[in-house]
């Protein structure tokens, strides 16, 4: 389905001060355009709902939502709004910086996998723009490679970039939602599921910004491995694999990539939210010092299957043994061995448990989203396997006297 051409707004004087030059990028929601402020000459991005929406009022609202929740985002790597308005027929409108650059998304199509320091800064300067958004009670929802802007900037060292974070069209204002709206539509799937979290796309547990280190996460994978961690062309298949599907793994897909790297993936992209990096600032932080945060984790794993404390075990072969130092270092060495394996026997279990729990939640809320979306192709699957089956059936049958008994003996 094409979208359709924005009406010609050029030479549109908007709010008295800002004159439309040109358009530079349109979708379904509306059209963004290239305009200058008419005193200062300042470029300015002014972005318009598509007319065809103007009239709806969650259009308005979400236009609404955006404008807000970028202006109060207090960091450089997040999209500047510098005013909003409707203009005098009715059309909403955002004025913003006008940034030179490209999306991740492209660059990414254009360049191939990026390398692993390059992937570091642009999650570094990401997370920097989250975390004011967090902190300012915004969720953003909608992260992706397409919302991550390479602004152009001499001043930023060797890349020549400045990372922004843009499209707040469907940010989550955790302290307005309700009073705005009453809350999201039950059902209702807002954002990009290649790079939602499994609560985004269910419901299964709140979403909150523990689902934008997901998103975070799953950019991090496009970028190093040139794909979406889950791929899929119908949404319904999308969802099962984000909620249930093995988790893939980087090294695997691009041999560049450490295991250090499918470590950091995993935490971030876990599928309990309890269980990722609590806030992007610590995503960040980890990648940043990778080698030092592995091993971190790998010795915290030790570190939880080993006694707090000596067990009646312990203490019975102790006494068992003889006074001499060669039996008291082999008895000390069999009861740490019996010791970590059990404890890493019941350490595994625990895990294993809690995560089949969590992917069996995730399953059931994500089944009733392919339900409703994807229902059709599941029939038609059905009927065409149950046609071939008739057709099989109406073939050739055994004779008559192959089903006769044997002779009985004598």
């Amino acid at each position: 389905m094409t979208t359709a051409p924005p009406p010609n707004l050029q030479g549109t004087i908007v709010g008295g001060r800002y004159e439309v030059e040109r358009v530079i990028g349109q979708g379904g929601m509306g059209s963004v355009w290239q305009g200058r402020h008419v005193t200062l000459g300042q470029a300015v991005a002014i972005k318009f709902v598509h007319p065809k929406l103007a009239g709806s009022s969650e259009a308005r609202r979400r236009f609404e939502i955006e404008a807000k929740a970028a202006a109060r985002i207090n960091s450089r790597h997040a999209v500047k709004v510098h005013d909003h308005g409707v203009t005098d027929d009715g059309h909403p409108y955002i004025v913003m910086e006008y940034l030179e650059g490209e999306p991740l998304e492209r660059a990414i199509k254009t360049r191939g996998p990026l390398l692993l320091p390059e992937v570091t800064t642009i999650v570094t300067q990401v997370a920097r723009a989250l975390e004011a958004a967090h902190e300012a009670g915004i969720v953003h929802r909608d992260l992706k490679p397409d919302n991550i802007f390479l602004a152009r900037d001499l001043e930023a060292g060797k890349l020549g970039y400045t990372v922004k974070v843009v499209d707040f069209g469907i940010a989550k204002l955790v302290h307005e939602e309700e009073k705005l709206s009453g809350g999201t539509q039950a059902g209702a799937l807002l954002g990009t599921p290649h790079y939602m979290s499994p609560e985004a796309l269910t419901s299964a547990h709140p979403v909150g910004p523990p689902s934008d280190v997901w998103s975070l996460g799953a950019c991090a994978f496009s970028a190093l491995c040139g794909t979406p961690p889950f791929g899929g062309e119908v949404i319904g298949e999308v969802v099962l694999k984000v909620c249930s599907a093995p988790m893939p793994v980087p090294s695997k897909i691009n041999n560049n990539v450490s295991k250090e790297f499918d470590a950091w993936f995993f935490k971030a992209c876990a599928r309990v939210p309890a269980q990722r990096f609590q806030t992007a600032r610590e995503a960040a932080v980890a990648l940043q010092q990778l080698g030092q945060w592995a091993q971190n984790s790998r010795e915290q794993i030790s570190y939880a299957v080993r006694p707090v404390m000596p067990s009646t075990l312990e203490l019975e072969l102790e006494e068992m043994q003889p006074r001499g130092g060669r039996g008291k270092v082999l008895a000390g060495i069999l009861v740490g061995v019996a010791l970590a394996i059990g404890g890493l026997g019941l350490y595994t279990a625990h895990v294993t448990r809690q995560a089949n729990l969590a992917v069996t939640e995730t399953v059931n809320s994500a089944t009733a989203v392919v339900d409703s979306v994807n229902q059709k192709r599941l029939d038609d699957a059905d009927r065409a396997f149950w046609d071939a089956q008739a057709a099989a059936d109406a073939g050739p049958t055994p004779s008559a006297s192959a089903d006769k008994p044997p002779p009985k003996k004598r």
